[in-house]
Order: structure tokens, then sequence, then C-alpha cells
């Protein structure tokens, strides 16, 4: 029996704490979506509240850990670093619930191909062309899960996966789909405020943003490899604020607030409707060495949209790496 296990003063208090922590699932949620794309606001958009009831929550749980999750000041939110120690433990925790919440519907989740692709990737490329997609294949049962996490594709239920990285074990296959440039990036309304040119070479006095690097690539510099590499004065090269999400990094630079160093890729689409420029023009891009590549596990069944998918998204990266080249020659 119950009682000749555990006092029933300790069940209590087993109950309580436990309760406790199942109470403060909203807030764990506004904590890891708060994480995941940078901001109060863009989580309160995916959680479908208000930014202030974002902040309210993860206040709560601020003030019932005893810990200081953010550092607030008038630029933003930073993360500490004991938030950013359980970042990836909270982003697993939520996508297993959301999966165990699909194996328990009714409705059969084998209906869609799942895909799984980084987050910055899928809110800055992938997401403005999901229209064309749907377009020529209204029919399409498509998921998505944004994540920067290494999905196992043998051992979880994805059917592809998109990477950024060098090719894939023997037990996969991938098609790359294209390479990516480093490149500094601001407003029009910036570059002009702080007379940004091409043949420019200090950046002194000029407000940085710096982005923290998700990759392995050894290829993928920051502002002082990126620098020296095309002879900008190294002293002026370690200022400015740091950002652990590329979304809200260029977010930052689209608000005028600073000088972004990222990828290509993830800046065209602002680079193309004018929102961002390239102050100093195209030839100081600085090629990484790893690719975006399509990955599927060899083992698993095709569904039957995956082949659609496939040669939907070749094409609209071949047609994306035509239109970023001549965009680079214009420019």
């Amino acid at each position: 029996m119950w009682s000749n296990q555990i006092p029933f003063g300790s069940a209590k208090e087993i109950l309580y704490s436990f309760y406790m922590r199942i109470s403060h699932l909203n807030a764990l949620r506004a904590l890891e979506a708060t994480l995941r794309l940078g901001s109060f606001t863009k989580a309160a958009q995916e959680l479908g509240i208000t930014p202030a009831a974002v902040g309210q929550r993860v206040r709560l749980l601020e003030e019932y850990l005893g810990v200081v999750l953010f550092e607030r000041s008038g630029a933003g939110i930073l993360p500490t670093t004991k938030a950013q120690d359980v970042e990836k433990k909270l982003s697993e925790g939520f996508i297993n619930i959301s999966l165990a919440f699909e194996a328990l519907s009714p409705k059969s989740s084998s209906d869609s191909l799942r895909v799984t692709l980084p987050e910055s990737f899928a809110e800055n490329w992938l997401t403005p062309a999901l229209t064309d997609l749907y377009e020529q294949y209204p029919n399409l049962n498509l998921y998505l899960e944004p994540t920067n996490r290494d999905v196992d594709l043998e051992a979880e239920d994805f059917d592809l996966t998109i990477r950024y990285g060098k090719s894939s074990g023997r037990h996969l296959e991938d098609l790359v789909l294209f390479g990516d440039r480093i490149m500094p990036i601001c407003s029009p309304e910036f570059a002009d405020r702080h007379g940004l040119y091409p043949d420019q070479r200090s950046l002194e006095g000029v407000p940085l943003i710096f982005v923290a690097n998700r990759t392995k690539d050894p290829g993928w510099v920051g502002f002082e490899d990126w620098g020296a590499a095309f002879g900008f004065d190294p002293a002026h090269l370690g200022h400015g604020v740091r950002i652990s999400k590329t979304g809200s990094g260029l977010q930052a630079a689209i608000a005028g607030q600073g000088l972004v160093l990222c990828g290509l890729v993830e800046a065209f689409n602002a680079l193309k409707a004018g929102l961002l420029v390239l102050p100093f023009g195209p030839s100081v891009g600085y090629q990484t060495r790893y690719a975006y590549r399509l990955v599927w596990a060899k083992s698993r069944l095709d569904h039957e949209n995956k082949q659609p998918f496939i040669d939907w998204i070749v094409a609209k990266s071949e047609a994306f790496v035509s239109d970023l080249e001549n965009y680079l020659k214009g420019a």
C-alpha cells in the first residue's frame, strides 16, 4: 500500500512539486519559443498571445526558479548562459510532446510528408516560397519542423531533412542544393547614415551585429576573419551587439540597428526587396565550405509526395542560384 512506501507528508510534497512543474508548462513553452525565435514578439506570434504575455510568463518562471533567463535592455533581450544551456532540452521536449500528441490523434500523421530544416532557413528561404509549391501541388500535405538539432532520420519520423553541412553518412542519401557566402549587410538608411562605401576598409564607429555561429563549418567566419580576408582594419572589428539567432540579427539590420555579417542565402529575399543592401559591394563575399543539402534515409519507405517535393525544391534551388548570381552582378 502507498502508506507503507511513502510517508503521507512526503507524498504531498512530491505531488505539489509535480503540480508546480506541470503548471509552468506554458511558461516553459514561452521560454522555448523565445530562445528559438530570438524575441518575445516572434514567440508571441507563434503562440497566439501578446508579447507582453510572453514576457510575463518568462518573468514568472524566473521568479519561481530564482534565476535570470534573459538580460533586458532598450536594444532587446539576450539569453543568459543558463537559458542557452537548456534550449536544446526544451526544444526536444516539446517536439516529443508534439509527436506523442500526433501519435494519439485519430488522423494518421503518415498522410503528411514530414520535413525538418534549420529554423532560419525555414523562416527566410523556404516559407516565402511555399505559395509556389502549393500552386504546383495543391493537394500536397506537408509537415515542416524547423529545428537546429541534428535529426536522426533512421530513428525519427521524418521523410526528408534540409541540412547545412558536409556530405551525409553511408546510410543516408543527399542532394546538394547550394552553398553560401558570408557578407556584411545593412539597411540602406544605415549605410547612408554611416557613410559606408565599397572601397572603405575601416569600420571605426560603425555598430556591428554579431550572430552566434551554430554551424560546424570551418569556412563560416566572423567579423575578424572576414575583415582579415578583405583588408579591413582589425582594430574595429570586435565591438557591437551579440545575438543568438540569425533571424533576429537580420531584423535588427533591417531596423537600421547595425551592420550584420550573415549568409546570403538567408538575407537574399530582404536584399531583393530593398530592405537590405551590400554596402561594400559583391566582391567581399567569403565562400563557405559546407552546403545546404536535401537528405533522406536509404532505409525509409518513400512517401508518395517525396519525389514531387524533391523535384520542386531542386528546381527552386537552381532558380535561386541564378537569381543570386544576377543580383550580385548588378549590385
